[in-house]
């Protein structure tokens, strides 16, 4: 498995989590774009950050690998039984982005909005909303390692998944791990990354 273990995060975790996490998202096609909307206070970037890694810990599924104690991926799964979960994400970063008038939250809510309007209907399912690679790891196989044990997990549960793809590359890389290509490409305002959804049948 390339060296890496691959577990399930827990809530003893979230403090090694929150750098490795902003590492290995920094430049991530959809938080980059989030990110080029404005200046953003460090301090309640860090909060916002940590308030919504703590909150996939206990509401989601966070999945890492790690390579002896660095964490070198990170995913966050959700399971989803209805749009009811996304659509109450996105009227709760609308509400702070009202309170904070900060252009990556109002950037933030449009992605939300324009992924869970072409969100597949049919549930259950899970929801592959994140994976990233700390810069140190890339190429390592650290993302892969992370697919093939939680969808090996999804195929004994008989359960499919979703994600949005939002490069090219990355997309041939989930195809691999047997996604599809589901729908029409979602394109982001404001010059934002086009993200293509797919779809995965369990084995």
């Amino acid at each position: 498995m390339d060296g890496f273990t691959v577990r399930r995060a827990v809530e003893d975790d979230l403090e090694a989590l929150v750098p490795a996490y902003a590492a290995a998202t920094a430049d991530e096609a959809v938080n980059a774009w989030l990110t080029s909307a404005g200046p953003v206070p460090e301090d309640l970037y860090d909060e916002y950050f940590t308030a919504t890694l703590r909150g996939h810990l206990v509401e989601d599924e966070v999945w890492i690998a790690t390579r002896g104690e660095a964490i070198a991926g990170v995913s966050v799964w959700r399971r989803l039984d209805s749009l009811d979960k996304l659509r109450a994400e996105a009227d709760q970063v609308a509400a702070l982005a009202a309170s904070t008038g900060l252009p990556l939250l109002r950037r933030a809510e449009q992605a939300l909005r324009a992924t869970g309007a072409a969100h597949p209907r049919r549930f259950p399912h899970l929801y592959l909303y994140s994976i990233a690679v700390a810069p140190a790891h890339r190429g390592s196989g650290a993302g892969g390692t992370i697919l093939r044990e939680r969808l090996a997990a999804a195929d004994r549960e008989a359960a499919p998944a979703y994600l949005e793809a939002s490069t090219d590359d990355s997309a041939r890389l989930y195809k691999r791990h047997g996604f599809e290509r589901s729908g029409d490409p979602i394109r982001l305002p404001d010059g934002g990354p086009r993200l293509l959804p797919m779809w995965r049948e369990p084995a």
